[in-house]
Order: C-alpha cells, then sequence, then structure tokens
C-alpha cells in the first residue's frame, strides 16, 4: 500500500510538471525534440497579423534555418522579393529566435510563441507599427 502511494505521488507530480510547464505560450506542452532540431527547415508564411487583425499576403516574410546557424531569409513586398543569407540563434530559454542579416551588427528578435515539427509562430514588437504576428507552416 505505502508504494502504491508512493507510485501515486510521483505520478502526480510528473503530471503536473509536463501540464503546467511549457516553453511556448500556444505549445506545444511537452516534445522531446529539441526547439534547434525543430526550427531547423524552411518556413513558409501562411498569415500575418498587425495588432491582432489579419492582413493580406501583400508583405511576406519566409526563412530557411540551418542547424549550423545559418540561413536565409526572403522578403516579398509590393511584388518586389529580396532574398538574403542570416545568422540565428535563440536565447538561452529558447523563447526569443534572433536573426540578422550576415553581414550586420544588429540582431532582429521575435518572441517564439508556438514551436512544433510544423507550425511556427513568432510575434515582433514594430514599434509604431505595431505588433506583428507571423503564422508559418514547414516546407
Amino acid at each position: 500500500m505505502k508504494k502504491l502511494i508512493v507510485l501515486s505521488i510521483i505520478a502526480l507530480s510528473l503530471a503536473a510538471t509536463f501540464s503546467a510547464c511549457t516553453t511556448y505560450e500556444e505549445g506545444p506542452a511537452f516534445t522531446v525534440i529539441p526547439a534547434e532540431s525543430r526550427i531547423k527547415g524552411t518556413w513558409n508564411q501562411v498569415e500575418w497579423y498587425v495588432n491582432d487583425e489579419l492582413q493580406d499576403n501583400t508583405f511576406i516574410v519566409n526563412f530557411t534555418f540551418n542547424s549550423d546557424g545559418t540561413g536565409s531569409q526572403t522578403v516579398t513586398w509590393g511584388g518586389i522579393t529580396d532574398t538574403n543569407d542570416i545568422d540565428w540563434e535563440f536565447n538561452d530559454d529558447k523563447t526569443l529566435i534572433m536573426f540578422k542579416n550576415t553581414d550586420a551588427e544588429e540582431w532582429d528578435e521575435a518572441t517564439v510563441k508556438r514551436l512544433t515539427t510544423k507550425e511556427l509562430l513568432i510575434v515582433e514588437d514594430a514599434g509604431l507599427f505595431g505588433i506583428w504576428e507571423f503564422r508559418y507552416e514547414k516546407v
């Protein structure tokens, strides 16, 4: 009986830990795949919000993240497309992704709200232009 009580306490503690402790606001609640492995690959923007309002797809930012901290960013706006090589990295707790053009000094950063093997949701404060939320699907 004593053994059953101890096992029950351990099981409840583990359940509480996994359900209450998530890195990203919108999930996943639990994964064994590291964030660096999940983000690796090519991501196409599927939605863009400014201050919680869905925008049309006249401004598209797509990314490719390589496992060595390099990648590319393709921006399409007003019919003009520009692709740049980037460096990227996570902060220590993996809640921010930081990226910059390879030849630039200044890093841009976005808060990661969701990161699965197929979905990425990042939020960026664009100052006077509002809060921008980008939703991506992995290619």
